[in-house]
């Protein structure tokens, strides 16, 4: 089920918008200021309910941050009233605009139109021991915490899930990184930099698996 995260600093406010998702089955999560959501939203949050007048800074900061990073949609949920606010929020990436005093139940409907639309859950990726890919995020995460990669070890990851059951050679995935500085030597950094984040031995990894003188597989299956 998605998870949401609400950013709003009136506790009661916070309180009813929690309730209303939860009651249609969402995963939905609170904090109070900027400050706090930056260091908790990653690749598995699916939506965020956000106030713009918040306690260390506007909205907004965080709305662009998302927008660009996670590509995750974000409800701005505001007493902001003014044509020109409404523009900036859409401005800094925000899908959907509301204002204060609201109906929970549109705001809930707006919820599930979004989500329908934008964060469609057939698209996620779910492998043994724990880690779960969101290719429209290019995001990635090992039981439910997030693991950053670079674009380049992404691709090499996505390319070994993509070929499950096979060995894949280095020139094929010098071919999924598709850049002209790729050479089968720098798939042996990438495979070393994934094993150092995913694997809980690197030294005996369980995830990539090496195949003398043929290339990598993967060790781990899909789950339905």
């Amino acid at each position: 089920m998605y998870t949401i995260l609400i950013v709003e600093d009136e506790a009661q406010i916070a309180d009813i918008v929690k309730e209303y998702l939860q009651r249609e089955g969402y995963t939905v999560r609170h904090v109070a200021d900027i400050t706090t959501a930056l260091s908790i939203v990653g690749a598995e949050t699916d939506l965020i309910v956000l106030d713009l007048m918040l306690p260390d800074g506007q909205g907004e900061i965080l709305c662009k941050h998302v927008a660009e990073r996670y590509n995750t949609p974000v409800i701005i949920l505001t007493s902001k009233r003014s044509e020109q606010s409404r523009i900036n929020g859409f401005a800094a990436g925000a899908d959907d605009y509301l204002t204060k005093p609201f109906s929970p139940r549109e705001l809930v409907a707006r919820v599930k139109s979004i989500l329908k639309r934008a964060k469609p859950h057939d698209n996620i990726i779910r492998l043994e021991n724990g880690i779960t890919i969101y290719p429209d995020r290019r995001g990635l995460t090992k039981n439910s915490i997030e693991i950053k990669l670079t674009p380049n070890e992404y691709k090499v990851f996505l390319c070994l899930v993509n070929n499950l059951r096979k060995i894949v050679s280095r020139d094929t995935l010098v071919e999924c990184i598709n850049s002209p500085d790729a050479v089968d030597r720098i798939i042996d950094v990438h495979i070393r930099h994934l094993r150092q984040k995913l694997e809980d031995n690197p030294k005996h990894p369980t995830i990539i698996k090496t195949v003398h003188g043929y290339g990598y597989t993967l060790g781990v299956k899909c789950n339905a």
